[in-house]
């Protein structure tokens, strides 16, 4: 009886471990691929980890220097932590690689060390409390494991949910203390407020900015706002580590700004006026920008007035004001670095417009007219505009 009740757990944490890899596969297009799982028996588990200097009442752990995930074979809260959460982390986020390179360096380093010679764990001590790979792991993890274990946390929270297992997740919920459940509620409340998929990339994991997933991410963020929107384009790099670039046409969305999000947003009524002063905030992103959502002929009618709208001495002057208003925001540390940087480089995109309008050539792409600061900065050739401006 005691062989079969065992036999199935087993069979029902493959269940869980299937069917989780799918979820993730349709959600994020990826699953833990680099990341080995472990099984230990239940009666094995006491004298397993107190062989290895581990906790016995834990109910797994994870090994980032050989990426491997060691968990009770009964534990399916275990699976999701360990396995798909800080192997997912260290597999799919930068932080998580690097954590992983420092283990493996410091392994590699350990090895020369005590290759074909007997030590004990002392001598192990000693080593690693004068070596610099390890005064440095050891800052790391300090620096990141609330993250790290904020990560793994939702992640037993968020698969919980798929197989109805909440009140298991409660029970360990209930074990926390007040400080720690206050940061776990703020994590759940941000997923439920904005999508599972905003949370993943707000932990920092890769992204894949297709237009099924930003479509996914939209709804998500934007919710019922999103019905009474005119357009959501996608821009920007759309690099795995990038930001998440949106310009959105809309009354009802505000502009963000976030490390892995920037929306862009602009009200209707804006179009035309933006349009009118060459705005490159608004005419590039309606150009190079794909759509994720909206009404394909109103972008298209967008690109031909941008298309037909002749260089004013408006715009010319309209360009001109925002570099300075950009760069002084650029120098305001209250901003902290983030926004400073994102101001400095609008900065730049606005002076060499107004440069270029004013030689009467019409440049609507943002990256071509970041090449043209470059180049007119490395010359020192501004020309002097109206307003005093070299």
């Amino acid at each position: 009886m005691q062989q079969r009740a065992e036999t199935h757990r087993g069979f029902e944490l493959q269940g869980y471990l299937e069917t989780s890899e799918l979820f993730y596969e349709e959600l994020l297009g990826y699953k833990p691929e680099q990341t080995s799982l472990e099984e230990i028996p239940a009666e094995q588990w006491g004298e397993f980890t107190t062989q290895r200097g581990f906790d016995s009442e834990s109910s797994g752990f994870y090994l980032p220097r050989n990426q491997t995930a060691v968990i009770r074979e009964d534990d399916s809260l275990g699976l999701f932590h360990e396995y798909f959460g800080h192997g997912l982390y260290c597999e799919q986020s930068l932080t998580g690689r690097n954590l992983v390179d420092l283990e493996k360096r410091l392994l590699e380093e350990e090895k020369q060390e005590f290759d074909g010679k007997e030590f004990t764990l002392e001598d192990l001590k000693k080593f690693r409390e004068g070596n610099q790979t390890f005064q440095g792991l050891d800052d790391f993890r300090k620096r990141h494991l609330g993250t790290y274990e904020l990560f793994a946390v939702w992640t037993e929270h968020l698969l919980s949910g798929e197989f109805g297992l909440r009140d298991e997740f409660g029970r360990k919920y209930d074990s926390f203390g007040k400080e720690d459940q206050e940061v776990i509620d703020s994590a759940i409340g941000f997923s439920n407020q904005f999508g599972n998929l905003a949370a993943f990339y707000a932990f920092g994991l890769r992204k894949i900015q297709d237009q099924e997933r930003l479509l996914r991410l939209s709804q998500g963020i934007f919710g019922n706002k999103l019905d009474r929107t005119r357009s959501v384009l996608h821009f920007g790099s759309g690099k795995p580590f990038s930001d998440v670039d949106l310009f959105v046409v809309s009354s009802n969305i505000p502009s963000t700004y976030d490390p892995w999000l920037d929306v862009r947003a602009y009200r209707p009524k804006d179009m035309d006026k933006g349009i009118r002063v060459l705005n490159p905030m608004i005419t590039d992103p309606i150009v190079v920008g794909e759509l994720v959502f909206g009404n394909e002929d109103y972008l298209n009618g967008l690109k031909r007035k941008i298309a037909a709208q002749p260089i004013t001495e408006e715009a010319i002057r309209f360009n001109l004001g925002e570099y300075e208003s950009e760069l002084r925001r650029s120098k305001d540390n209250s901003l902290g670095k983030y926004l400073q940087d994102k101001n400095l480089r609008s900065a730049r995109i606005f002076l060499a417009n107004a440069l270029a309008l004013r030689e009467g050539h019409k440049i609507i792409k943002s990256n071509k007219l970041l090449d043209c600061y470059h180049v007119l900065s490395r010359g020192g050739k501004f020309i002097e505009l109206k307003g005093g401006i070299e």
